[in-house]
């Protein structure tokens, strides 16, 4: 035994020796190993894809502080191309992280699932990152009632001063609007709840319907409609009456930086004000619906122009902008957008503003939870794109409803909003309700009168994306039913219609695609 203990001795020294050797070895490839991954496992359609790039190898790092790597993105092995027409995307040294970054933005609709970044640098032999893929994926909004149909009210006047010639003739008080939507078969009465400023310098709310928004609640639950109330956003009803704390988006006239009425939407007390009082309305019981309008850079956004130069890769500057003075440079901007020669730069610019409107549908939702369906009022020019709006993004930033403005278009121009959305969003994608106006200039005063109206509503229920017909539509709205141009035609013609419409989107069956939902 005591011959026997001296050779276990040098069995185990010399085992301890090839441990320490290995684990030095193993240690010293895992110190100097490239990794190449992204900073979160998953992302949705609204957000920049953060790529990072790690290793300790000095030798790695002098290299690419010379020369930069960048990346790409792949699907299924192959390079995807992004906004812009961008492929591959710069990565910078981000000291406090210790790692290159990268932004790449995710592109229009791009398909949910599993996607891989590559690494696009030289690399001394033998040598590969490791390299961890990622998902994009898509938000599951609130589903709203089969069928749904809704009528809105988007008017300042004061409810308790109102008389509304009813359906039957009759003068009523408020009450008369919520006639008029049992008389159209709708299933929901939403309104506008408030906009701003005030009635009295320096506030932010015209707040004198805000009382009464309870007292609508409970009467539309009496008589079994849902009830929507939303607030103005970015868009101010007055260019004198700014509000203070507020930043105003900027136009350009005549080279010169001008003030507008909206606000911008990179204002950081703006989504908080329009968030409180969401929030206030959300907690009535009876509601059962939010909602909220102009959510975009309403007018001018050209004081946006600093943070899209910051945030946006891939975007190509004219030599010596940097060098311009800050009003120089907004009136070149100014000028590239409106000549709308480079697309490029475009595609960027409206992908941007969509994502920057989207971090504030983000920050609003958060602050108002999510017990009650969030919609919003989408125009619909390419696809909305033209306004800095996208339905997929807003889809995933939190809006549960995308109510699409189907006017202010002639015949001509319907067609092609309709092929617009219809070659860009399948079912599953977002939840789409389709709208339109009682106005027959907006209708080219056609000599279909508010049938054309029904036609174009009829068109967009069942055509509007492909797999299945909208979630729903809305008529818009009751003042102007009542007051607004209706041409040589009554009230009663247009509501009418609009009844026709509903119950004509209410019948048609609901095919079985309806029901799947793409992952």
């Amino acid at each position: 035994m005591d011959r026997i203990r001296p050779a276990l001795r040098l069995l185990g020294i010399v085992a301890g020796v090839y441990l320490a050797f290995f684990t030095g070895y193993h240690l010293s490839r895992e110190w100097a190993a490239i990794r190449l991954d992204t900073v979160r496992p998953a992302y949705r359609h609204d957000e920049f894809i953060e790529l990072r790039l790690r290793s300790r190898d000095p030798q790695l790092r002098s290299l690419w502080a010379a020369q930069p790597p960048k990346a790409r993105i792949l699907r299924s092995g192959r390079p995807v191309e992004t906004i812009g027409g961008l492929v591959e995307t710069a990565l910078e040294w981000d000291g406090g992280g210790s790692a290159w970054i990268g932004r790449w933005p995710c592109p229009w609709n791009a398909e949910p699932g599993e996607y891989s970044p590559e690494l696009v640098a030289e690399l001394p032999e033998r040598k590969a990152p490791r390299v961890k893929p990622f998902r994009i994926e898509r938000r599951r909004p609130m589903p709203l009632p089969p069928r749904f149909a809704a009528v809105t009210w988007e008017s300042p006047k004061p409810l308790a001063a109102l008389k509304v010639r009813a359906p039957d003739g009759s003068l009523k008080d408020w009450r008369g609007l919520l006639d008029w939507v049992e008389y159209a078969g709708a299933d929901a009465f939403w309104m506008l709840g408030a906009q701003t400023p005030g009635f009295v310098r320096g506030e932010t709310w015209a707040a004198h319907n805000l009382p009464l928004v309870p007292e609508v609640a409970k009467e539309c639950r009496r008589r079994g409609l849902k009830f929507g109330v939303w607030v103005m956003c970015y868009l101010t009803m007055s260019s004198k009456k700014r509000v203070p704390g507020y930043e105003y988006a900027l136009e350009i006239d005549g080279d010169k930086p001008k003030l507008t009425r909206a606000v911008s939407i990179r204002d950081p007390k703006r989504p908080k004000d329009v968030a409180a009082l969401l929030k206030r309305f959300a907690a009535i019981r009876e509601v059962d619906f939010i909602g909220i309008d102009y959510i975009r850079n309403a007018l001018g956004g050209y004081e946006l122009l600093d943070d899209f130069k910051a945030d946006m890769p891939g975007v190509k500057w004219p030599p010596g902008f940097d060098r311009l003075s800050r009003e120089q440079r907004l009136a070149e901007f100014a000028k590239r957008k409106i000549a709308r020669m480079d697309k490029p730069f475009i595609d960027a610019w409206q992908w941007w503003r969509a994502h920057r409107v989207s971090r504030v549908v983000r920050e609003i939702r958060r602050e108002v939870g999510g017990r009650k369906p969030l919609w919003a009022f989408m125009l619909t020019w390419e696809r909305g794109w033209h306004h800095g709006q996208d339905a997929v993004m807003f889809n995933d930033a939190g809006v549960d409803a995308e109510a699409l403005m189907m006017y202010e278009a002639d015949s001509l121009q319907y067609g092609q909003i309709m092929k617009d959305w219809r070659g860009y969003v399948r079912t599953g994608d977002a939840q789409l309700i389709v709208g339109d106006i009682v106005d027959w200039p907006l209708h080219q005063r056609s000599l279909l009168g508010p049938k054309e109206m029904t036609r174009r509503l009829n068109a967009a229920a069942q055509g509007i994306c492909t797999g299945a017909p909208a979630a729903g539509i809305f008529i818009h709205d009751l003042e102007r039913a009542l007051n607004g141009r209706l041409g040589p035609y009554t009230t009663r013609d247009w509501m009418d219609e609009a009844r026709s419409a509903i119950r004509r989107f209410k019948e048609s069956p609901r095919p079985a695609a309806a029901l799947a939902r793409r992952t």
